[in-house]
């Protein structure tokens, strides 16, 4: 008998008997190929198969006579195999981890039902009902935030304030304080602070209406503790996930605003810092005059359906676009008028919410509006008890919410 045969037949079962030894051992990791005569210079065919292998290598590359000299030390390959396969590394093996898996998709429970448009206020005349006796309808949400230092996001001690109301409210939780970073949300590090929260949350506000929740709002600005950029992105979207996983838990009942700034001030656009369709239920930009002030219907006009840059809105009209596109109503946890009386600023607000609002008993909700707050908490926002008159006018001469 010629050797080529032969040589052939056992070249082609050392590639056949590396692949099965791989998938019995390395189950889990993908391997580099290795021609077969490198393979049997390191771990000889005969350690690593038994003979029905290799005398199926043999006749599959058409060996003949092979398969007979195979069966000569079938029994003594086999016995050696089984030792072999226990007790050696493959150190010539290259291994390649499998890229990691998917980001899994949070269940979404059965949310509250739509109500329309709800309206309503923030600030210290929210809070004693004096904001509502001046528009002449009380609020069907307010707004506040528990965000400033540790205590104050596990504790959301500023719910109190409305014990006694019943609507709705936007609860801005924070997520990060100084010091702290998207890295370390992402592993896990203030898991029990904001499980703590969401249970004291549920506590509070079970049975009322509903609860919307912002992690980490306006995290697109470089004033938050919670910043973020394009060099901890991935973090942030791993970070807002676990904190949105920990609301689905404990608060099932609670929607989640993602709330980034109405102007983009990151280097990663809007889009780019989307989290994910299960962990958004509204879209809330927090929305306000001076950027630049609107004094005339021509500002409004052209600032309305302003993109700062593709995937980027900053007009309402491009933000009322951009959840379309993404199937989500929604909403403005803040909004107000700064630097001057501006009633056009107003007016225009009121007008294109109005346009767009989510009709009372409708569960159709993408691309309309669902609530509102004006932002009446810090004295250069204020149209009660502030100094802007006109626009306080405007805004108790038209009607909030559906």
């Amino acid at each position: 008998m010629s050797s080529g045969p032969r040589t052939r037949g056992r070249s082609l079962a050392a590639g056949l008997v590396l692949v099965g030894l791989a998938g019995a051992c390395l189950t889990g990791v993908s391997l580099t190929a290795t021609s077969g005569s490198a393979v049997a210079e390191t771990l000889p065919v005969a350690e690593v198969s038994d003979g029905t292998a290799v005398m199926a290598a043999a006749a599959a590359a058409g060996a003949g006579a092979a398969v007979n000299d195979e069966l000569a030390d079938a029994a003594e390959r086999a016995a050696r195999a089984a030792a072999v396969v226990a007790t050696t590394a493959l150190p010539t093996l290259k291994a390649e981890v499998k890229a990691a898996d998917p980001v899994t998709t949070i269940p979404r429970p059965a949310l509250p039902p739509w109500s329309g448009w709800v309206s309503g206020a923030a600030g210290s005349e929210a809070e004693d009902g004096s904001f509502a006796a001046w528009r002449g309808k009380p609020l069907g949400v307010v707004a506040v935030w528990c965000d400033t230092s540790a205590e104050a996001q596990r504790d959301l001690t500023a719910v109190d304030k409305y014990a006694g109301f019943d609507g709705e409210m936007d609860v801005a939780v924070g997520a990060l304080v100084r010091g702290e970073t998207w890295e370390q949300a992402a592993a896990g590090a203030y898991v029990d602070r904001w499980t703590t929260a969401m249970r004291t949350l549920k506590a509070k506000r079970g049975g009322k209406g509903t609860t919307y929740v912002r992690i980490g709002h306006e995290y697109n600005g470089d004033w938050m503790a919670w910043g973020v950029n394009s060099k901890n992105l991935a973090a942030y979207k791993a970070g807002y996930r676990l904190y949105a996983s920990i609301v689905r838990k404990e608060f099932p009942q609670a929607k989640l605003t993602w709330s980034p700034n109405g102007g983009n001030h990151t280097d990663v656009s809007i889009e780019q810092q989307w989290p994910g369709d299960d962990v958004v239920d509204v879209i809330g930009p927090d929305m306000y005059d001076g950027y630049p002030s609107v004094t005339t219907q021509a500002i409004w006009d052209r600032e309305l359906v302003r993109w700062l840059a593709p995937g980027s809105p900053q007009g309402l009209a491009a933000w009322q676009q951009f959840a379309s596109s993404k199937g989500k109503p929604l909403g403005l946890p803040e909004w107000g008028t700064q630097g001057g009386d501006h009633p056009v600023f107003i007016k225009g607000m009121h007008d294109f919410i109005a346009q767009h609002a989510a009709a009372k008993g409708s569960q159709s909700v993408a691309g309309k509006f669902v609530y509102d707050c004006y932002f009446n908490a810090e004295t250069k926002f204020k149209i009660l008890n502030g100094s802007y008159p006109q626009a306080g006018q405007m805004y108790t001469s038209l009607s909030w919410g559906s």
